[in-house]
């Protein structure tokens, strides 16, 4: 519950640090919260339609098998949590910028008022498409449902709340500590995610395990101990797990951190 929490709390202040630059950049154009407030319905209605489909896209690919799905639901989960993270880190000095200029534009009616609307809507399906994955791949996985709620219902909550504080100004001088933990967070989450689904790729032998176990750790941190549970919920953490989920894991981890090192000096 509280991985799902975090991530949905990630995306939702993305979200809502967009409509408060958009908000604030456009608060002297003519209706402009009508154009805003229907990107942002809009795109939570998209999102909520790919999530309720996406049990029926499952079930039409189950002749691809159902190990294999799983673990594609997983890995793609892991490159979108990826790829966003650095995307959001090399954009985040300059997103601000452009959408005052886009808002300026609008103002002096170079660009039209739907203008806004459509940045709001892709802005909230490109979220909305990584929160569905990535509460589906939990869903895949055997997660029960209502911690599954619970984590959505918390990380909506949490990301609303912030982005609200961040756009009043509450907590502007502590707005880039946010950012920079939940990145380390979400570089975790992704290499832990990737390797999960690569298990389920080896028990559908479409990859080699390598070596299985690789090392068991189970006599020094057990996976259902309190600290274990700990490990696994922040790092991704297994106590026996195979060469393969191993060269996985620690390969996503070193290109996550390479590309945030990078993303964070272009």
């Amino acid at each position: 519950m509280l991985q799902i929490a975090i991530v949905v709390f990630r995306e939702v202040l993305e979200i809502a640090l967009i409509l408060g630059i958009l908000a604030s950049a456009s608060k002297e154009i003519k209706h402009r919260s009508n154009y805003i407030l229907t990107g942002l319905a809009a795109g939570v209605i998209a999102s909520v339609a790919l999530a309720f489909f996406t049990d029926q896209i499952s079930a039409s690919l189950e002749g691809m098998g159902q190990e294999f799905f799983n673990g594609l639901i997983l890995i793609a989960s892991a490159f979108m949590i990826g790829w966003t993270t650095l995307w959001m880190q090399k954009h985040a000095r300059t997103l601000s910028s452009e959408l005052k200029r886009l808002s300026a534009s609008v103002k002096e009616g170079r660009k039209p008022l739907y203008a806004l609307l459509v940045v709001v809507l892709l802005s909230v399906i490109r979220e909305g498409t990584e929160i569905v994955l990535f509460t589906y791949s939990y869903y895949v996985s055997g997660t029960e449902i209502n911690h599954i709620i619970a984590g959505l219902i918390f990380g909506i909550l949490g990301g609303s709340m912030i982005g609200l504080a961040l756009y009043l100004g509450i907590m502007k001088a502590f707005g880039r500590h946010f950012f920079t933990v939940t990145s380390w967070l979400l570089i975790f989450f992704a290499s832990g995610i990737a390797m999960a689904g690569i298990g389920f790729w080896q028990n559908a032998e479409i990859v080699p395990s390598l070596k299985n176990p690789a090392i068991d750790l189970s006599n020094i941190i057990s996976q259902q101990s309190f600290f274990g549970k700990f490990l696994n919920i922040f790092f991704g953490y297994i106590d026996q797990p195979s060469l393969m989920q191993l060269v996985v894991y620690f390969s996503c981890l070193a290109t996550l951190i390479i590309g945030l090192r990078i993303a964070k000096k272009v």
